[in-house]
């Protein structure tokens, strides 16, 4: 008997998505949670226990936005992003799956990580806060430099917006915000020596016939100062981007 080409796709992905399914329900059956040891129940690498118990960011006490808490609007006075979101305070263990990420070139964590990104995000637009179009949404993610990129081997950035954007099928762009400068760890620097450290570090390229959307999410790990994610979004808002939530997995906060 033979198909036609059309049922033969429809097949073929049907096949595609009754093995992905299987093999993620054989993940879970033999995961163990990487926090306490114990069977997972929704993802490979966390149980329904730990989730609950994150150190998240208590939302009756302080807003989604983080730029409407005054504290936060006081560490970071100078922004050219309209929003900014995190989980939570760059503490255990969001700083040891991420640094893990990052030097230990584990990148299982960055499907940890954008899985709770998700669950954020779809709370945050559950609770009525996010004045969205989803069919007008860009995703970008911070860049890092080519050295760099080749040296690690990924972009953690890059890994967890890619997997958040097809989620929601948000349209993701991966080459418009490119990293034109090797800048200095900017670990341990003041306000001032990252700001110039990161002058001239970025530009934005894409094709002049097409337009950057209206709204735009941009992905990082860590927020400390905002520097980095002022310098991309000064860039996208003089190329006529009108608002920018800046999404980050974590808030370094001061001691």
């Amino acid at each position: 008997m033979e198909f036609g080409n059309k049922n033969r796709n429809e097949i073929m992905s049907y096949l595609r998505q009754s093995l992905y399914k299987n093999i993620s329900k054989l993940r879970l059956h033999i995961s163990c949670c990487c926090l306490c040891g114990n069977p997972c129940q929704q993802h490979p690498l966390l149980c329904q226990y730990c989730q609950a118990d994150l150190p998240y960011f208590n939302h009756q006490l302080v807003p989604y936005d983080l730029l409407l808490w005054p504290a936060i609007a006081k560490i970071i006075p100078i922004r050219h992003f309209d929003h900014l979101l995190a989980i939570a305070p760059y503490v255990w263990p969001f700083d040891a799956w991420i640094g893990q990420l990052k030097y230990q070139y584990k990148t299982e964590f960055a499907a940890l990580l954008s899985y709770l990104l998700i669950i954020h995000w779809r709370q945050y637009l559950e609770a009525g806060k996010a004045n969205i179009i989803s069919n007008n949404i860009m995703i970008l993610s911070v860049p890092l430099h080519l050295k760099k990129w080749q040296e690690r081997g990924f972009n953690q950035a890059h890994l967890i917006a890619q997997k958040f954007a097809q989620h929601f099928s948000y349209d993701y762009q991966t080459n418009i915000i490119i990293r034109e400068k090797l800048t200095e760890n900017q670990v341990g620097k003041s306000g001032i020596e990252r700001r110039k450290n990161l002058k001239h570090a970025f530009s934005i390229q894409f094709n002049p016939q097409l337009s950057l959307p209206k709204q735009v999410i941009l992905i990082d790990d860590v927020v400390t100062t905002g520097t980095t994610a002022n310098e991309i979004c000064r860039l996208l808002k003089r190329k006529g981007v009108q608002n920018i939530t800046l999404l980050s997995l974590c808030l370094a906060l001061p001691n």
